[in-house]
């Protein structure tokens, strides 16, 4: 199980969203709901867990990220996709996510986080994208020695090119021209701790009141100015570990029974929900 530090600036952007998809890469094997195309010229190596030996993770366990590398043909082009889950993505939803290289790369690499900004999911090919045309972020366009992130490093992605609310998919795409095993490009980069979280709208008002805050008795304490209804808490494997219905606008909800680490907590007020981190010490 990861537990996560995150910036306190950064925590607090992302507690006013509720959040779509959660995955820190604990084990790659448990990606059900995601879909790999490599289209390259010569497919070879997908995705596989992170090697510590090469640079240890984010945060978590040593190896518990995503790797891509140059193996991914045995040509010369890699264009390998990592399609994300299909949720209902809005104008201004925002993806983040952590990626680096190693140190000292001379092999540049890129990177680029595309939409499918119709929702049909048309697979790419080699020589098509498919529907994932609405290109959203280019680390390294230029493919430039040193243009890669050589530690981890976040990445900021706001969602635009949609018409409305649609149900519909990002992806990652691994793309390097002059690559694989004999080219001047391509070395190893690490996905770490990816998330995507919607933006609230001006009909969830209502949470803007919500408060929380752990005690030093492992006491989870809630308040808004409305009656809360519920809270429902997942850990950062998306495993639901609690559910509790509730009546008023001030709540607590005892953690000392739960083990050391961070969970997510999703209140809902007024038919609207509210993602949190928190942790239990």
């Amino acid at each position: 199980m990861k537990k996560i530090t995150l910036l306190v600036a950064l925590m607090a952007t992302i507690s006013m969203n509720a959040q779509l998809i959660f995955e820190g890469f604990d084990d790659i094997t448990s990606l059900v709901d995601y879909t790999v195309y490599n289209v390259s010229d010569s497919p070879n190596t997908d995705i596989f867990q992170g090697n510590d030996t090469v640079f240890p993770s984010h945060a978590g366990a040593s190896t518990a990220y995503l790797g891509m590398n140059f193996n991914a043909t045995a040509g010369s082009t890699i264009d390998l996709y990592l399609v994300l889950p299909a949720v209902e993505l809005e104008n201004g939803d925002v993806m983040t996510f952590w990626t680096r290289t190693g140190e000292g790369s001379t092999f540049p690499d890129r990177l680029e986080v595309v939409l499918d900004p119709d929702g049909s999911a048309t697979p790419p090919t080699s020589t098509d994208p498919g529907s994932y045309t609405e290109l959203l972020l280019e680390i390294n366009p230029t493919l430039a020695t040193g243009g890669y992130p050589e530690a981890w490093e976040l990445q900021t992605v706001t969602v635009a090119g949609l018409s409305g609310p649609t149900t519909t998919s990002l992806a990652f795409r691994y793309w390097v021209t002059d690559a694989g095993p004999a080219g001047a490009n391509s070395n190893y980069i690490g996905i770490d701790t990816l998330e995507v979280n919607e933006t609230l709208g001006v009909d969830e008002t209502a949470l803007d009141s919500f408060r929380y805050f752990v005690d030093s008795n492992n006491q989870l304490n809630l308040a808004a100015a409305t009656a809360m209804e519920s809270i429902v808490l997942h850990n950062v494997l998306g495993q639901q570990v609690a559910s509790q219905r509730l009546t008023s606008n001030s709540e607590v909800l005892d953690l000392s029974g739960f083990n050391t680490g961070m969970y997510l907590a999703t209140v809902t007020i007024d038919g609207n929900s509210k993602t949190v981190k928190i942790i239990k010490k």
